[in-house]
């Protein structure tokens, strides 16, 4: 029984091993780095984590059944990979329209509220009164909103960073390709690496562009 454990135990090391340096894509084909390695259950043998090494040169360690990971005959794909980026952006854009009309409410109801008093349907006190606790509500959510930009601005010198390092890593395997040393998996790593570059310049661009939306409620 000892040897029959120890044999199946080399014989699932051996062939999850093979894995090691393969591509890793996600459900809808792009490559998001390689397998560095693979730590198998103790019960069953059967895969808990893979730890891959990013585009961006990065190491991250996801659980199998959290990404949903297939090991096909010549990759591992992620069928429920998240992008870093898409959950953060997705959640600032629904926290910036959440701001954005807060802002333009209250705006609203000071421009009304200013209306009354030119025509003398309110009196002063009451006047100043409630438009002092409109601008102390306003106040209150232009500082959120001047939070979210802060948020995007660390992001992007992130982002930034991230686009410069894949670039500088895509012309180090250009010119092995160049001279002839490009190897199998520098060639997975340069494609990976173009997707990565194209991504994170659109993620960039996204954030801009709400940063942009932001700055016109805030100022």
């Amino acid at each position: 029984m000892v040897f029959k454990f120890f044999s199946s135990t080399k014989s699932a090391e051996k062939k999850f091993k093979k894995y090691v340096g393969k591509p890793v894509v996600t459900g809808d084909g792009r490559t998001i780095g390689a397998i560095v390695s693979i730590r198998l259950s103790k019960n069953d043998l059967r895969p808990v984590s893979i730890t891959v090494k990013m585009n961006d040169g990065s190491l991250r360690e996801f659980n199998v059944n959290d990404v949903g990971a297939t090991f096909t005959a010549d990759k591992v794909v992620l069928q429920k990979f998240s992008d870093e980026y898409s959950g953060f952006v997705s959640a600032l854009k629904n926290e910036a329209a959440s701001i954005e009309e807060r802002l333009r409410d209250i705006m609203d109801k000071l421009n009304k509220l200013s209306e009354l008093l030119i025509k003398g349907e309110i009196k002063e006190d009451l006047y100043r009164d409630i438009r002092e606790r409109l601008e102390k509500e306003r106040t209150k959510w232009i500082r959120q909103c001047n939070d979210k930009i802060s948020a995007i601005n660390d992001t992007l010198s992130e982002i930034d960073k991230k686009i410069s390092d894949a670039e500088k890593r895509k012309g180090e395997l250009m010119i092995k390709q160049v001279v002839g040393e490009l190897r199998d998996d520098d060639k997975n790593e340069l494609v990976g690496l173009d997707d990565l570059i194209n991504r994170l310049r659109k993620v960039r661009s996204d954030l801009l562009s709400l940063r942009m939306e932001l700055e016109k409620e805030c100022y």
